[in-house]
């Protein structure tokens, strides 16, 4: 009876643990949330995994577009299509560069600037 209660109490700190875990690192992308205004230089797909990463240069920074389901954002492919060579932007991104582990920041939102 007592190493079942001992158990129970191990498993309930450790779910704590790792949902505290993950809240933190979602606060932390939506407080690292800039807007940023650029004209896109060029976009393509990059596949890895037989997953699509979706990835524009900007102003000479490259971004990418990827779904969140921390955020119900699943519009990727129309964020992508919607981004046009040559034209300026007003970009809500989130996240960090990571150059050694190949990580951008994340296009959320996009506006045409005119």
């Amino acid at each position: 009876m007592k190493n079942k209660k001992v158990t129970t109490i191990i498993t309930i700190i450790i779910a704590l643990i790792i949902i505290l875990f993950g809240t933190t690192r979602c606060m932390c992308k939506y407080m690292n949330e800039q807007q940023v205004t650029c004209t896109v230089d060029d976009k393509w797909i990059k596949r890895s995994d037989e997953k699509d990463i979706y990835l524009v240069s900007c102003d000479e920074k490259v971004y990418k577009i990827t779904d969140l389901l921390y955020k119900g954002k699943f519009n990727s492919s129309d964020i992508y299509a919607k981004l046009k060579k040559g034209k300026k932007y007003k970009l809500t991104v989130t996240g960090y560069r990571l150059s050694y582990f190949s990580e951008y920041q994340n296009i959320n939102e996009v506006v045409e600037v005119k």
